[in-house]
């Protein structure tokens, strides 16, 4: 017997197939369109292996896996940035972006990744993002796009300048996800947003700030399904408060979203109690407060929730909890990741993703 799954969020595209051959089962896994990793798990009997197959395959599907009849086809990504020594040398994302929207590969490319750019801490994107949007027409296929695709060595989260994508959501009505790294000088939208397609949607930064927070509250987006903000901290551009988080928690805004993320945050506490009663709850798969400042007094209110028992899964890792209260969340009915326990005793707490 033979099952195969398929996870896909703003990050991955993965698979996961599981295969029993008598007392045996094997377990194969990696990125959609290559072969993947196997590993071969002997049991003591058929019954046996079946019975630790089933485990994995509720685990895998608790975690959002899908199963399918087949495989997917591979996707044809590009990902364009620069070296240190390319821009040492005067290249420019700019002049990459010219040849791949003019090249052979440009009609094909499903998914786009644009990694670092000449000097990141103090120049945006625009130039090339720009020339991207008004090329639209050549990449038919385009469906995902990740801005800012780079580690600390490159550039540090807070320090990565952002730019305006209003003119992206009328360029690409097709697409499907869009990863945004980085909030200096972001600006999601100068327009009310209205996108059919969209179905994932994350920003990843030290610090949202609330114009950004706002547009995507006002956004009409009737297909996004996963929703992930890092909030961050006022140093690095968080200029909010939890009322301004209010729309995404009180009002059930987008009608197919199974996935919220309000993490990296210092009202994790807040934020908790606030969802913990809150509508939207009902319609989520999964739930992500995690590398915040979330002590026993927030997850209080998790765990007295029905709503949040009715999850699949709760992301509170990276946490200020108390190891009791670690030992209740995980006795509650769904998966909950509480690892990376941080010091409850230190006076100062802080959020994981800052600068």
């Amino acid at each position: 017997m033979k099952r195969y799954f398929e996870f896909q969020d703003s990050k991955s595209y993965k698979f996961w197939q599981i295969e029993i051959e008598g007392s045996n089962f094997t377990v194969t896994y990696g990125k959609i369109g290559t072969a993947g990793l196997a590993k071969v798990t002997e049991c003591a009997s058929a019954e046996a292996a079946e019975k630790e197959a089933g485990k994995l395959v509720n685990e895998k599907t608790k975690k959002g896996y899908v199963e399918k009849m087949e495989a997917s086809s591979k996707k044809i990504s590009k990902r364009l940035s620069l070296t240190y020594d390319e821009a040492e040398d005067g290249k420019t994302l700019l002049e990459k972006m010219e040849a791949f929207v003019n090249g052979p590969q440009a009609a094909d490319t499903e998914a786009l990744v644009i990694g670092a750019w000449e000097e990141a801490y103090e120049t945006s994107p625009t130039e090339a993002l720009t020339l991207l949007f008004n090329s639209a027409s050549k990449l038919p296929n385009l469906r995902e796009i990740f801005v800012g695709d780079m580690d600390s060595e490159e550039c540090e989260i807070s320090w990565i300048q952002q730019s305006n994508y209003t003119q992206l959501f009328t360029a690409f009505p097709q697409l499907e996800r869009l990863h945004i790294k980085g909030s200096t000088g972001l600006t999601l939208s100068d327009a009310p947003i209205n996108h059919t397609n969209l179905k994932a949607l994350t920003i990843e930064c030290g610090g949202l700030p609330k114009d950004v927070i706002q547009q995507i509250a006002t956004a009409t987006l009737p297909n996004l399904e996963h929703l992930q903000l890092y909030l961050g901290v006022e140093d690095y551009g968080f200029d909010g408060s939890l009322v301004d988080l209010h729309p995404f928690i009180l009002t059930p805004s987008f009608p197919k979203l199974k996935h919220l993320g309000l993490l990296d945050s210092e009202i994790a506490n807040e934020i908790a109690q606030v969802i913990a009663t809150a509508p939207l709850v009902q319609q989520l798969e999964s739930l992500d407060l995690s590398q915040g400042t979330l002590s026993d007094e927030g997850a209080q209110y998790l765990l007295a929730s029905d709503a949040i028992k009715r999850l699949k899964k709760l992301d509170l890792h990276y946490h200020y909890l108390s190891n009791d209260m670690m030992k209740k969340l995980k006795a509650l009915p769904l998966i909950v990741d509480v690892s990376d326990q941080q010091d409850i005793e230190d006076d100062w707490r802080y959020p994981a993703v800052t600068e």
